[in-house]
């Protein structure tokens, strides 16, 4: 599903440059999770945007569902996120002047499809806010407005799912209930996980866990949640 070949990534500014990542490559197989663990500045979410296509990599190439990302123009990746691809984000990313419905709507309607509003009402009641469809963003509570971003990101039912820190900005009590819901959605539907998550208790729920540190990979390893024969990697790990 997701295939990732040697990827670096270098910042430059003026005469000045920064590697952040170093030589990176792994394979997520269809329908499984995986976590991106490591501490601040390690790169995950660097990687996670160059697997999603939001960055291109200095050099290396990745590939979703077959479809190598290196060379599209920024209007045929965002037709492939569009048809492919969902993301949950730390900052949920909601369109302010639109309802908890338009907002889940909207990746449906950017294909011009009509009539959807029934599909994200489904969903909006399957996250437990069927009675906030018309509630704006600022109406709602982090937890709900949360909910409505998931609600958005299965809408066009992904086959690839990226979640960056979903839970950074949750008490707790309300993070348990965010990633019971986004484990239920994705299970249903089954959909490949890429989580990039600082909370080892919530990576431990994946089926494998990729360790960077100083935009190296330190470990990737199957947790106790992998099925069995269900490869972890084809990755090599590097000390750093």
């Amino acid at each position: 599903m997701l295939n990732v070949e040697q990827i670096t990534k270098v910042y430059k500014s003026g005469e000045r440059s920064l590697q952040v990542l170093h030589d990176i490559s792994f394979e997520v197989p269809d329908g499984q999770m995986c976590a991106i663990v490591g501490p601040s500045g390690s790169g995950k979410t660097t990687l996670l945007g160059l697997c999603a296509g939001l960055d291109s990599p200095t050099s290396g190439t990745i590939s979703i569902n077959g479809r190598r990302l290196n060379g599209l123009s920024e209007d045929q990746l965002s037709t492939l996120r569009n048809e492919l691809v969902g993301f949950v984000f730390q900052s949920f990313q909601l369109i302010p002047t639109l309802t908890a419905i338009e907002n889940v709507m909207v990746p449906l309607e950017l294909r011009g499809e009509k009539n959807v509003d029934k599909r994200a009402g489904e969903l909006l009641a399957r996250v437990g806010l069927g009675d906030r469809l018309h509630h704006y963003p600022t109406q709602l509570s982090g937890g709900e407005q949360q909910r409505v971003a998931i609600a958005r990101a299965f809408i066009n039912r992904p086959v690839l799912m990226f979640a960056d820190e979903p839970t950074g900005n949750l008490d707790s009590d309300t993070s348990e209930s965010i990633v019971d819901l986004l484990f239920e959605l994705n299970r249903d539907a089954g959909t490949t996980l890429v989580m990039v998550t600082h909370d080892l208790e919530l990576a431990a729920r994946t089926h494998r866990i990729i360790r960077l540190r100083s935009g190296h990979i330190l470990s990737d390893e199957p947790t106790d949640n992998a099925p069995a024969g269900h490869p972890a990697s084809t990755t090599e790990v590097v000390n750093a």
